[in-house]
C-alpha cells in the first residue's frame, strides 16, 4: 500500500499511534531517502535543509523506532546520518545522542534521567514515554533472570526508582518491587527475584509484567 506524503502531519500521527515496535520501524524506514534528499536539498546555512522541523522529527523518531526493536548498533549508525548542521542545533537529536551513549554504556540511572530531564520535542513524547516503559520492562526480565538475591538500592537503579529511598527500605519501593513477584526478607535486607519467562513477540513485554511496572511512578533516579 502506497504511504501517505513525507510530512509533518504524518509522522506526528505516526508518533502519536499504538503501532507495533517493526511496524513503526518498517514505515519510518520508507520515508528515509525522502529525508535524506530533504536534508540534501536547499536551505539556510543554519540549517542545511528545506524544512529542519520535520527533518528533526523524523530522525528522532526514526531513532525511538529503533530503540523500540532492539537495534542499537543500528539506531547508532542512524546517528551518523542526521543532517550535520541540524545535530548540533535541535534540542532532541543532541539528546537522542545523550540518550544513545547512556544506553550503549549501559549506564540505566543515565537513561531515566536523560528520558525524563532532556529537552524533548513535546510531539515526541508519546514515543519518549513507551521506550521508557520498554527499557524499564526489558531491566526487569534481565535483573529477575540474573540475580538470585539484590539489594533494593541496585534494584532500584535498574528500575528507575528512588535509590536513596530503596537504600533506606522505604516500604512503598519494597511494595513495586514484591508486585512484580519478587521476595522480600526484611532479616536479610535482601530482595529475591522470581524469573519470567517471556515469549518472542514484536510486541512489548506481557501485560502481566506491565501490570506491574504500572504502578511505578516516575520517582527521581
Amino acid at each position: 500500500m502506497e504511504l501517505p506524503p513525507f510530512s509533518r502531519e504524518q509522522i506526528s500521527k505516526l508518533i502519536a499511534s499504538n503501532a507495533p515496535p517493526s511496524q513503526l520501524h518498517e514505515i519510518l524506514s520508507q520515508y528515509e531517502p525522502d529525508a535524506c534528499l530533504m536534508s540534501a536539498g536547499s536551505g539556510s546555512p543554519e540549517t542545511g535543509a528545506g524544512d529542519p522541523e520535520l527533518l528533526c522529527l523524523f530522525y528522532s523518531s526514526f531513532f525511538f523506532a529503533h530503540l523500540l526493536t532492539k537495534k542499537i548498533p543500528e539506531a547508532r549508525a542512524l546517528t551518523q546520518r542526521f543532517p550535520e548542521t541540524l545535530k548540533h542545533h535541535d534540542p532532541s537529536l543532541q539528546s537522542c545522542l545523550t540518550l544513545l551513549r547512556a544506553i550503549w554504556q549501559t549506564e540505566h540511572a543515565q537513561v531515566y534521567r536523560v528520558l525524563r530531564g532532556q529537552q524533548w520535542s513535546e510531539t515526541l513524547q508519546p514515543l519518549i514515554k513507551r521506550y521508557e516503559s520498554f527499557f524499564q520492562d526489558q531491566a526487569l526480565i534481565a535483573v529477575s533472570n540474573s540475580y538470585e538475591a539484590i539489594r533494593p538500592a541496585v534494584a532500584a537503579n535498574f528500575l528507575g526508582l528512588d535509590t536513596q529511598a530503596a537504600e533506606q527500605g522505604d516500604p512503598t519501593i519494597i511494595q513495586k518491587l514484591t508486585a512484580c513477584g519478587w521476595t522480600w526478607n526484611p532479616e536479610s535486607q535482601l530482595l529475591y527475584p522470581s524469573r519470567i519467562t517471556v515469549p518472542p513477540t514484536d510486541q512489548q513485554p506481557t501485560n502481566d509484567i506491565r501490570g506491574a511496572l504500572a504502578i511505578f511512578s516516575t520517582p527521581s533516579v
